[in-house]
């Protein structure tokens, strides 16, 4: 039998949180599992997930630190603000400048209200703003307040596209931040990838694949490394 703590688990791209963790807890025999912080389906990289006792870590993680690199690309928006969306707004004249992204960058750094994505996880009367908007419903959201520590342009990958590392808190969302800084470049934007590299004090080159833990190939970190 499985003891107490966490595992640091490599989530990778086209799959739900959801799902990661019921792998999860059925690979390795645990009574209890649950994660500390979703990830997009579209997204990949650290998910932590808590097994047994410690799914009772889940506040400690929820305020931590998160770190992401993602690519932007500029000139087309789509409902769900990322690459998986119906594309709702389109900018042909689009011609984004690298210097133009970096000095724009700056004015994000800092505490500031942030709108999240209408297809979010978010919690409307219960429900979550996805289903609602995915059911043809109305959803109305509010800003929250959250805070990026850096934001780092990477790499312009091609015409309009650039590749960004961004540090925040928790709550903050990387697709609300590429169309915040679209509208701030004057077009529109939608996010092509998007790897969690940092989540709280945990680092994307000590997780683990789904195929090591099913092979039983990975650590559990212990209540006693979280006191």
């Amino acid at each position: 039998m499985i003891g107490d703590g966490i595992i640091v688990v490599n989530k990778p791209a086209g799959m739900s949180s959801f799902l990661v963790v019921k792998l999860v807890k059925r690979f390795v025999g645990a009574k209890k599992a649950g994660h500390m912080g979703t990830l997009d389906p579209m997204a990949d990289g650290v998910l932590v997930v808590g097994i047994n006792k410690g799914t009772k870590l889940f506040d400690k993680f929820l305020k931590g630190k998160k770190e992401y690199i993602s690519t932007f690309k500029f000139g087309a928006m789509t409902d769900t603000l990322d690459r998986e969306g119906t594309i709702v707004k389109e900018d042909k004249a689009c011609n984004v400048k690298r210097q133009d992204v970096e000095e724009a960058l700056k004015s994000f750094v800092g505490k500031q209200m942030q709108m999240p994505p209408l297809y979010s996880a978010k919690k409307v009367g219960g429900k979550r703003a996805c289903d609602i908007a995915r059911a043809g419903g109305s959803v109305e959201l509010s800003p929250k307040e959250i805070e990026i520590y850096s934001l780092e342009l990477l790499e312009e990958v091609e015409k309009n596209t650039f590749k960004i590392k961004m540090s925040c808190s928790s709550g903050t969302y990387v697709r609300s931040l590429c169309r915040d800084l679209a509208q701030k470049l004057a077009t529109c934007g939608t996010v092509m990838s998007i790897t969690r590299t940092i989540c709280c004090g945990q680092r994307l080159e000590d997780a683990f694949t789904l195929e090591e833990i099913k092979e039983g190939k990975f650590v559990l970190l212990g209540l006693e490394n979280f006191e």
